[in-house]
C-alpha cells in the first residue's frame, strides 16, 4: 500500500539523533570537538555566544624565603570577552507524491529515505564544509569560516578566522575582538608561516608555525592535533615524504559524500579538506596553498541541542510534511541552530603555499 507523507516523517523524527551524530562525525574538526566535549547543547538563547579570552595565567608566583613575604595576589592576566554567532540554518526538500503512492512496505520506505533525506543531509553536510574551510557555503553564509579572505554575515559581515600574514600585521576583527596587530587584543592572533617551494622548505615551514603554536597553553590543551590541506599542497607533502606513510580514516560505517583521510605529521593527523577552494583566497600566498593547523581543543561548539519543545532532536529540528500547492510535493525541513568558535586563536596557526611543488 501506499507510504504516507506522515510515515517518512515520524521515521525522521526516529533518525534525527542518529543523523545529528554523522553530521559531526565525517567533518574532521567537530568531530573532534564532539569528542572533546567542547559541544555545548540546549544553550543557545540567542543568535550569540558569549566566551571569555585570556592572555596570560590567571594568578601570581611569589617566592618564600623568611616566611614574613607578603603573597602577591590579584589577576596578572588580561581577559577579554568575545562573542561568536550561531546562524539558523533550514534546508528544505521535497519528496515527491508519486513516489509516495507507488512504493510499497518496508523496503520501499527505506529507498525514499536514501533517496530524499539521506542526499539532503549530505549536501547540507557540504555546504557547511565549504563555508568552513573557504567561505563559500551556499545559502549558509552566516556560518563562521576559517578563510581569513572571506567574510560572513553574521547581522552585518564579520572576518574570516585565520589571516594569511605575521601576528603583527594581523588586524581584523574576530569573534567580536580587534586582532592584536600593533593596537588590538593581546594575545589574539594566529600563527603563520609562507612556502617558497615545497622541496625547498614546505616541512620546515610547516614545522615552524606548528610548534609556534602547539607551545600556547600546552599544558592545559596539548598541541596541535589537526591539520587540513587543500589536495595540492596535501599531495606535495606526501610526495615530499619516505615510504613511511600511514592512512586513516575517520571512525564510522558510514560516510556521507566525500571521504576524509589522514597521514601522520608530528603529533598531528593531517587531511585532505576538498572543500578548500583556492579561488576564494587571495593574500599571503594563500592562493597558492593552504594548510590550516589546529588545536581542537580551543574550539567550541553550540547548538540548540535536544528539546522537544523547539522541535529538536539531537542537534536537528525535523518539520513536515507540508503540501506544495498545486505541485504534488511534500516538503520536509532540516533546521539547525548552531554555531562554532575558538577561545585561543594563538594556539592556532596557517601554512600557504604548500602548492608550489
Amino acid at each position: 500500500m501506499p507510504i504516507s507523507p506522515d510515515v517518512v516523517a515520524t521515521a525522521l523524527q526516529d533518525l534525527a539523533p542518529g543523523y545529528s551524530e554523522l553530521f559531526t562525525k565525517y567533518h574532521p574538526v567537530m568531530e573532534r570537538i564532539v569528542k572533546r566535549g567542547n559541544i555545548d547543547r540546549a544553550s543557545l538563547k540567542g543568535p550569540y555566544r558569549e566566551f571569555v579570552v585570556v592572555a596570560g595565567g590567571p594568578g601570581s608566583v611569589t617566592q618564600v624565603n623568611t616566611g614574613s613575604e607578603v603573597i602577591a595576589g590579584g589577576r596578572s592576566q588580561q581577559a577579554s570577552r568575545g562573542n561568536a554567532y550561531g546562524p539558523r540554518l533550514i534546508y528544505a526538500f521535497d519528496v515527491p507524491g508519486k513516489d509516495l503512492a507507488e512504493a510499497n512496505g518496508e523496503n520501499d520506505l527505506a529507498k525514499i529515505i536514501k533517496r530524499y533525506p539521506e542526499l539532503a543531509l549530505s549536501d547540507f553536510h557540504e555546504r557547511i564544509s565549504d563555508q568552513i574551510a573557504s567561505g563559500n557555503g551556499n545559502g549558509v553564509g552566516g556560518f563562521m569560516t576559517l578563510n581569513g579572505d572571506a567574510q560572513y554575515t553574521a547581522f552585518g559581515n564579520r572576518d574570516g578566522v585565520l589571516d594569511f600574514a605575521a601576528p603583527v600585521g594581523q588586524t581584523d576583527t574576530v569573534f567580536g575582538l580587534a586582532k592584536q596587530g600593533t593596537t588590538g587584543t593581546t594575545g589574539w592572533y594566529n600563527q603563520y608561516g609562507q612556502i617558497s617551494s615545497f622541496a625547498t622548505d614546505g616541512r620546515s615551514t610547516m614545522r615552524q608555525v606548528y610548534y609556534a603554536a602547539s607551545r600556547q597553553g600546552a599544558m592545559a590543551s596539548g598541541p596541535v592535533d589537526l591539520l587540513l590541506g587543500d589536495e595540492t599542497s596535501y599531495l606535495n607533502y606526501i610526495d615530499d615524504l619516505d615510504d613511511q606513510v600511514r592512512v586513516m580514516k575517520v571512525e564510522g560505517d558510514k560516510a556521507p559524500g566525500k571521504l576524509r583521510q589522514g597521514i601522520p605529521f608530528l603529533e598531528a593527523d593531517f587531511f585532505l579538506e576538498e572543500s578548500i577552494d583556492l579561488t576564494q583566497f587571495s593574500s599571503g600566498g594563500a592562493n597558492n596553498g593552504v594548510i590550516y593547523m589546529l588545536k581542537t581543543d580551543t574550539w567550541h561548539m553550540f547548538t540548540l541541542g535536544h528539546n522537544a519543545n523547539l522541535e529538536t532532536k539531537g542537534d536537528f529540528a525535523i518539520r513536515g510534511p507540508f503540501r506544495i500547492p498545486e505541485q504534488d510535493l511534500f516538503r520536509y525541513e532540516y533546521v539547525l541552530n548552531m554555531g562554532m568558535y575558538c577561545d585561543q586563536l594563538r594556539s592556532n596557526g596557517v601554512v600557504t603555499g604548500g602548492a608550489t611543488p
